[in-house]
């Protein structure tokens, strides 16, 4: 699968260092493979790459390569993601990881609604001040035919001073609401 998406945080970065970048743009390419390996367990084993096209003004670059094993049971999915080049355009990160417990419970009797929880931990490789846990907790309405729409909130115990750019917190608490549409 492929996903894109516009992005600023590469060009706050630039602009905070005093330089500028065209990059302004995430495209994830990913393929993975997801099994039942005995009843009501599910696998997941897979690749994903994180690309941004126009970045070549970053060294080490912010292009990401990682690998994932995941396992299901239930509404939990506990997922690991292992990196193995730099992560993000972190220098010497070759080798960080992540992982996330997540939750998604519809409820009884009402079936459209999800109920959403993670809890994950990003640790980066030879950078530890950068490392932070995070969570997430909110609900999800489904409208079908592909559509859906939510709300939660997340957090993460990410150093503020690192996680500051051009004066905006990325680490702090917020609210965030969402549409989506699957085909």
């Amino acid at each position: 699968g492929t996903f894109l998406s516009n992005i600023k945080w590469l060009k706050d970065i630039a602009e905070s260092a005093g330089t500028s970048t065209s990059a302004n743009l995430e495209w994830d390419i990913y393929g993975g493979y997801k099994f039942e390996a005995v009843k009501d367990w599910t696998v997941y084993l897979g690749y994903l790459h994180y690309e941004y096209p126009r970045s070549s003004e970053f060294d080490p670059k912010p292009n990401t390569d990682e690998v994932y094993a995941g396992v299901t049971y239930g509404p939990a999915t506990l997922k690991y993601w292992y990196s193995f080049r730099d992560t993000f355009g972190i220098p010497d990160s070759k080798g960080s990881d992540y992982i996330e417990l997540a939750v998604n419970y519809t409820l009884p009797k009402m079936e459209k609604l999800t109920l959403n929880g993670v809890l994950g931990h990003q640790r980066y490789n030879h950078n530890n001040a950068l490392s932070y846990s995070l969570w997430k907790a909110g609900a999800t309405w489904d409208f079908g035919r592909g559509f859906n729409a939510g709300a939660y909130v997340k957090g993460t115990n990410a150093d503020h001073d690192l996680y500051t750019v051009k004066g905006r917190d990325w680490s702090k608490t917020r609210l965030v609401g969402f549409v989506s549409y699957s085909f």
